[in-house]
């Protein structure tokens, strides 16, 4: 331990608070704040996930060599002024967003009050983009690659490109504020009557079922010129007002991005009767938000074409768009990170820091199950506390056992909450806290939607496929761990697999290895040795709240909601 070099990465004061550590040039451990305290999206500073990653280490917070922050107030100094100066009437906006910024970084002091009689060490501050470039490309084992980082805003920038390698950066391209893809879509969401924070997902599911109805007034909005794009800002309330994030406890609230003349552009759209109209909006913002996107790569790849593509930010959130970046521009290797968003800007950060104190160097995890993990003793004296024998089942197997009963149960059509292992790192489930079902079975998904997730019947659930069938199933052969991407189910496939066949024929899909999540893999495997489908439905293990982080979660969800049977870890948990 004495000669470990630690350092701390926190997201705080975003949107998906969150803490890693790395030891030496490994990320050993990290989490959302979310987890812990059980509000979604929470935003501020996410001291009990610090204190997960300290524990986990078994350090205290003055043994790290530095605690890295995923924003720079310095970055991109002159465009703020210039753009203040030439909107000298916004200033009370612009005193407002830098008494915001003080209070982020009043840090040392509010340290000092947690961790009491502890030093606190240096804090270090990067370029919000700049460490979502590094959660990307420094993981994705690519040599060199074209970078692209696009979000809402975050240090005053909504879209970066970079050229990467390991010994050198080449900036290509920034966007600066006001204009931004991300608020382009996020207005759309609101719009649509999406309107919580993180709702983006469901305009992108449901754009599947519109059509092309209201794509050339979009060309009013957004618009791409001389290799970038600008927003319509009359149609749009973000360059006046400050965006309202509540940071006391709760999930960030943004107050409305677009203005009446919206409303009046899209007259049809009735917040109150939602219909078909919604659906083609949806599909015309997705087409309008790939257009652009399709562009920029384009741009970027005039003077030198790139084989390898590293996505980050926010915007690397919406999977259709990976996966028609795929079809299209046919990448020799896309990298999408397991939590591409604000959360992930932690393991930048932490990066950046690690290559600014001890130089360059291969970062690298095991895999990205970075979590908390709890062990079969806890776990029975917590199932004794919650349960009774008298109406549970209640068996403790072996993994073979567990494997073959699961596999057996959905291939009767039982849904099922799987706890297993260290949970997963970032916004999907991917077999370690999840609710798993038959994808072959027809009314699964509206049972999942109604009586388990109680959310809306047009979005679509993801196959979890192993790594070596995808070729067999899905029109590209790609590997995508992290279900940052969707792509076109093989026609012949589709009616086998209904659950998880989304209504325009693509999936979500997560690849699974053996080297990643071995007991996962093998449920899998059996399963398809038993059905003939090496696929299982998967979505998160919650309903309407966070992932469940521990074993007293996990069994208050299944108690609450309809699913079948309980796994956790070694116990397996039937009602009578």
């Amino acid at each position: 331990m004495k000669n470990n070099k630690y350092i701390v990465g926190l997201n705080l004061y975003h949107g998906d608070s969150a803490a890693c550590i790395m030891r030496n040039n490994e990320v050993t451990f990290a989490i959302e704040e979310e987890r812990l305290n059980r509000i979604k999206h929470w935003a501020g500073i996410p001291v009990e996930a610090l204190k997960k990653c300290l524990e986990h280490e078994k350090i205290n917070i003055e043994q790290a060599s530095g605690i890295a922050i995923n924003f720079n107030r310095w970055s991109n100094l002159v465009p703020k002024i210039n753009y203040s100066l030439k909107n000298i009437f916004d200033l009370p906006f612009f005193i407002n967003k830098l008494i915001n910024k003080e209070k982020r970084l009043s840090l040392n002091q509010q340290f000092k009050s947690i961790f009491k009689n502890e030093k606190i060490p240096k804090f270090y501050f990067y370029d919000h983009h700049s460490c979502h470039h590094a959660s990307s490309f420094y993981f994705s084992n690519q040599v060199n690659s074209l970078s692209i980082s696009a979000d809402g805003f975050g240090d005053f920038v909504s879209t970066s490109a970079c050229e990467m390698s390991q010994n050198k950066i080449k900036n290509l391209l920034k966007i600066f504020f006001p204009h931004s893809l991300g608020i382009f879509y996020q207005a759309f969401t609101q719009f649509l009557g999406f309107l919580n924070y993180g709702d983006e997902y469901k305009l992108m599911g449901l754009s599947a079922y519109g059509g092309d109805k209201f794509y050339s007034r979009l060309e009013n909005i957004i618009n791409y010129k001389d290799n970038k794009y600008k927003l319509n800002l009359n149609y749009f309330t973000h360059h006046k007002n400050e965006i309202s994030f509540n940071w006391n406890g709760s999930s960030p609230k943004i107050s409305q991005l677009y203005n009446q003349n919206l409303e009046k552009l899209f007259p049809e759209i009735s917040m109150s009767n939602f219909s078909q109209v919604h659906m083609d909006l949806a599909y015309s913002v997705q087409k309008k938000y790939e257009e652009i996107l399709f562009k920029i790569i384009k741009s970027l790849s005039q003077n030198k074409k790139f084989e390898n593509l590293c996505l980050s930010g926010g915007c690397a959130m919406n999977s259709l768009a990976n996966g028609r970046i795929i079809e299209y521009f046919k990448p020799k290797e896309i990298y999408v990170p397991a939590s591409p968003g604000d959360s992930g800007g932690c393991i930048g950060a932490a990066v950046n820091c690690h290559i600014e104190k001890f130089g360059k160097e291969d970062f690298f995890v095991k895999n990205f199950y970075l979590g908390t993990s709890y062990d079969n003793k806890s776990i029975f004296d917590i199932i004794n506390k919650k349960l009774s024998s008298s109406t549970y089942s209640i068996n403790k197997l072996i993994d073979n056992e567990i494997i073959k009963t699961v596999a057996h149960k959905l291939n009767q059509n039982n849904i099922i909450g799987w706890f297993r292992g260290r949970m997963e790192w970032g916004p999907r489930a991917l077999g370690s806290r999840s609710i798993l079902a038959n994808p072959s079975g027809h009314k699964i998904k509206d049972l999942i939607n109604l009586k388990i997730k109680r959310r809306e019947s047009f979005r679509p659930f993801a196959p979890s496929i192993l790594i070596e069938e995808v070729k067999n199933w899905f029109e590209i052969d790609k590997n995508v761990p992290f279900m940052s991407s969707v792509l076109k189910i093989k026609k012949e496939k589709r009616a086998l697999i209904p659950a998880v066949t989304h209504v325009d024929g693509t999936g979500r899909l997560q690849t699974v290895c053996r080297q990643d999540n071995e007991i996962y893999y093998d449920l899998i495997k059996y399963f398809g040795e038993i059905s003939g489908i090496p696929i299982l439905l998967n979505t998160s293990f919650n309903e309407n709240e966070p992932m469940v982080e521990s074993p007293d979660q996990a069994i208050d969800c299944f108690l609450r909601t309809e699913m079948d049977i309980l796994v956790i870890e070694n116990y397996i948990i039937e009602r009578k």
